[in-house]
């Protein structure tokens, strides 16, 4: 991780210096203005560069939590943190588990029956709505809800610990140790910052990193606009479907959704892959997180 960030702070410093050698090669920049407002621009530039680079550079792990503080953009405690991240990652494990496989493994009947409510209520074994609503509120009183039995954290982990049993190590859902590192990386990179409220701590995204995303969702949207208006289809929808489609094969779609821009919403074939944008309406409707 540590190589993939001198890479980055590598190519911002190497843009900027080749784009700057040929500026001043094309023209004698007398006036200062010009050269202040040409500088500015080669570090846009560069910075563009490397906020495109970051869903490569980062692990799934650390683009999940950013994704996370990105969309609240609030200070958050890393417990809350840790149970969306870990919850997130059960959601998708749960979704793409066979039931012969959990036969087969011989899992509790916790799991067992998570599972089967899992893929009843996100419509994978049935689509009848009575069956579905059924799941979803089984499944928030019986897995998300304290009772006098077990706590929700309790529920949780003994989710995150029965899957792990089953899936291959490098789909095992993240633990508490790996969060906690996830966070660090992300921290010693200057993405986010904490800061401590007496034994709570909180994380939050760096108000510098936020500006620069935020530019640079400004540009891909400018450039989404401008696609639109030369698209050459009938319609409105038809020309923002062809303007999105042009963009999600320039930019990767953990890019479009790194800088928020809703691609799924006009390709509605795509599915966010991100597990925290993907499964935010099922946390809401599952979770009382």
């Amino acid at each position: 991780m540590r190589n993939c960030c001198k890479i980055v702070r590598y190519l911002k410093l190497y843009c900027y210096d080749i784009i700057v050698d040929f500026m001043v090669e094309k023209k004698d920049f007398s006036d200062e203005t010009t050269l202040a407002k040409s500088s500015e621009l080669v570090r846009t530039m560069a910075a563009s560069s490397s906020i495109d680079l970051l869903p490569t550079f980062l692990t799934q792990l650390e683009f999940e939590i950013l994704n996370l503080l990105l969309f609240w953009q609030t200070d958050l405690p890393q417990k809350y943190i840790e149970n969306v991240i870990q919850t997130v990652y059960i959601f998708d494990r749960a979704e793409k588990i066979s039931l012969q496989d959990i036969q087969d493994a011989k899992a509790s009947f916790f799991l067992k029956e998570f599972v089967e409510l899992f893929q009843t209520y996100n419509g994978k074994t049935t689509l009848s709505v009575e069956k579905r609503e059924f799941a979803k509120s089984k499944i928030r009183t019986e897995y998300f809800t304290p009772d006098d039995k077990k706590p929700v954290e309790r529920k949780r982990l003994t989710l995150v610990a029965e899957i792990n049993k089953i899936v291959p190590k490098p789909l095992a859902i993240p633990s508490h140790r790996a969060i906690s590192n996830a966070l660090l990386n992300l921290e010693a990179q200057g993405y986010i910052r904490r800061k401590r409220i007496r034994a709570k701590t909180l994380w939050n995204v760096d108000p510098n990193f936020l500006q620069m995303r935020m530019e640079r969702h400004n540009q891909i949207i400018d450039e989404f606009v401008k696609l639109r208006n030369e698209s050459k289809e009938s319609t409105k929808m038809e020309r923002e479907r062809d303007a999105m489609d042009i963009l999600l094969r320039k930019y990767s779609p953990a890019l479009l959704e790194f800088l928020d821009i809703k691609y799924w919403i006009y390709l509605p074939f795509y599915r966010p892959v991100s597990l925290v944008v993907r499964c935010k309406d099922d946390l809401k409707a599952l979770t009382r997180y």
